[in-house]
């Protein structure tokens, strides 16, 4: 428990380190809730969470947005430094630095109301056309049940389109992503949400293009924020960010 002197004397205490000049390059996706393009600019608890630990860091990061896959190849190929809301899955754990979480989710199945009772758990979607968002790791948690004929879409809107159309019987994807489009188009009445146990920690990650001191740097300022309560204090003003908000 973090006391309420410890919480006042946090930002007085923190000392960051001088900005370097060159700005790192970050990539992202649109993922409600954890990071979106808001009128102002992007907006979060991910974005805010990463300016404040690149400030503390006192490095440049500049944020981009992408369909989720060309920016995952990005960083991959060392095109970006680092990239924000990545899941932490098997098949990723050594191709990046795992920094700092930035939020946690977990799987959810959506399907119409007018399609009745579908598939409750992963298995049952064996014989079902299941849309999934390209190169995230719902694709890979279908893929890890033995299921390779999930239809990719390029981001959530086209997801939901996809449903909607009747083109796909269900979606697999993060269940507060897929709330927030459902909340946005009003189609709550019209949809089905199953939760399924599954779940993922999402990370802001250093691919193979940023230097080890950087990483090292970004690492250890967000530690500073963390035991200092600044984390702990944008956590509350962010719930949905986390399975336990």
């Amino acid at each position: 428990m973090i006391s309420r002197r410890t919480l006042f004397l946090a930002p007085l205490t923190l000392q960051a380190s001088p900005a370097l000049a060159t700005p790192l390059l970050w990539v992202t996706a649109e993922v409600p809730p954890f990071v979106r393009q808001g009128l102002h600019g992007p907006e979060g608890y991910a974005h805010e969470l990463f300016v404040r630990v690149n400030k503390q860091a006192g490095l440049h990061g500049e944020l981009h947005f992408y369909p989720w896959a060309r920016a995952l190849r990005m960083l991959l190929g060392g095109q970006a430094h680092g990239g924000l809301v990545v899941s932490r899955t098997p098949e990723r754990e050594r191709k990046f630095h795992w920094l700092f979480t930035v939020g946690s989710f977990r799987f959810a199945i959506f399907t119409r109301v007018a399609d009745g009772a579908l598939a409750v758990d992963l298995a049952g979607l064996r014989e079902r056309r299941v849309a999934v968002l390209r190169g995230s790791a719902s694709s890979e948690l279908l893929v890890s049940v033995g299921i390779m004929n999930g239809i990719e879409g390029r981001d959530y809107a086209e997801l939901l389109a996809l449903l909607q159309r009747g083109v796909v019987d269900t979606i697999l994807t993060p269940e507060a992503v897929m709330r927030e489009q459902i909340g946005h188009h009003k189609l709550a009445a019209s949809l089905h949400t199953t939760p399924l146990v599954q779940g993922s920690d999402l990370y802001a990650v250093a691919g193979p293009a940023m230097p080890e001191d950087m990483r090292q740097r970004l690492s250890a300022a967000y530690r500073q924020l963390h035991d200092s309560g600044v984390v702990y204090q944008l956590r509350r003003r962010y719930p949905h960010s986390f399975i336990d908000g």
